[in-house]
């Protein structure tokens, strides 16, 4: 199985690796390379910046292997796979510890050479960093995946025997039902390194002060830590939802859905937000704007790129070099209006002209 799937992998995505060597190896002559590779990686440990780029990108790779392997599991020619669901629980653990260890071999080599810098040059702090955020990583793809292999076929048990109150959801309660419900280790596991990154950001920023653009970096690695979910959310109303464009819905007040949902995800940021903002009133409706504008533009680009994972990835790393960018410059405000604004006139031109449903991951 390990095998199996990591040479596919590994050959579905050579391209993806020419390109990274052709980054990290070619573009520098060959008597300015250790010093290149060098200075890459003091960047990624000595600045809060180069750090927040490392685990991001991290993390962006790491989302691209699990729908991977979750698209492999759902094909029949894996089903060999679901036979591992009568091992213990701690060897099913191992076994897929082991396979995404295999598959995360580039941030592993990575995370050796940083952790070996970061030693020499006594950055022991950034050493506990990055092994918390390689830690969460490869456990919880672990840990996600057992829970889909071992654990799914008591999904219809549980609803047949489920009982409780009954309370009639209002249509915009549908898709935090959805994550409560049906995703809840993915919904954890988001705020949780949504926290890691917010704090960790205010922590690494310290020095500078009470800045606003400190703040908004920190918020901005929050929303990128929810970008699976805003995927999820929309392939649910892609799936069990779309009977709702034939309602009589205003697309306005479905644009007020979407931005009402987001809300309420980003709660628990929110109050991330006004601890760090000291209740400062500018700070708190600037980070709220521009939280909500960079899930806005999630979905939009969901819908852009037609819900296709690869194309959605490699656009989340451009903006958030353009949305670090606009906060350091102190564009931050007209960078969010406009953000949130195009996003709006997209989903009102776009909406009806688009169908999602029964495209593949």
């Amino acid at each position: 199985m390990i095998k199996t799937l990591s040479k596919e992998f590994y050959q579905q995505h050579a391209g993806f690796f020419l390109v990274g060597i052709y980054m990290l190896f070619g573009i520098v002559e060959p008597s300015q390379l250790l010093s290149y590779q060098t200075a890459l990686l003091l960047a990624g440990v000595s600045s809060p910046i180069g750090m927040a780029v490392v685990f991001v990108s991290w993390l962006l790779y790491a989302t691209k292997v699990h729908f991977f392997i979750k698209q492999k599991l759902a094909s029949a020619r894996y089903n060999f796979i679901k036979e591992s669901a009568a091992l213990e629980k701690n060897l099913q653990l191992k076994l897929w510890v082991k396979l995404y260890f295999t598959i995360l071999l580039p941030i592993i080599i990575y995370v050796f050479l940083l952790i070996a810098l970061s030693i020499y040059h006594h950055f022991f702090i950034s050493i506990a960093f990055i092994l918390i955020v390689f830690s969460l990583i490869i456990f919880g793809l672990s840990w996600f995946t057992y829970q889909s292999v071992a654990l799914g076929f008591l999904k219809k048990e549980r609803q047949i025997i489920s009982v409780g109150l009954k309370v009639k959801k209002a249509f915009i309660s549908w898709p935090l039902f959805h994550l409560l419900k049906e995703q809840p280790l993915m919904l954890l596991m988001c705020k949780v390194l949504s926290l890691i990154f917010f704090k960790g950001m205010l922590w690494m920023f310290a020095d500078v002060g009470n800045d606003i653009r400190v703040i908004l970096v920190a918020l901005l690695a929050s929303v990128l830590c929810h970008a699976v979910l805003v995927f999820t959310l929309l392939k649910f109303e892609t799936e069990f939802l779309n009977f709702n464009k034939s309602l009589q819905i205003s697309v306005i007040k479905r644009m007020l859905n979407w931005l009402l949902v987001f809300a309420i995800i980003l709660i628990p940021e929110w109050i991330f937000l006004i601890m760090a903002a000291h209740l400062n009133l500018c700070a708190i409706a600037n980070g709220i704007l521009f939280g909500i504008a960079g899930l806005s533009f999630l979905l939009t680009l969901l819908y852009i790129v037609r819900l296709n994972m690869d194309n959605y990835l490699k656009w989340l790393l451009f903006f958030f070099f353009i949305a670090m960018w606009s906060i350091l410059g102190h564009y931050y405000l007209f960078f969010s209006l406009v953000l949130l604004g195009s996003c709006i006139l997209y989903y009102f031109i776009m909406f009806n002209r688009i169908d999602l449903k029964g495209i593949e991951e």
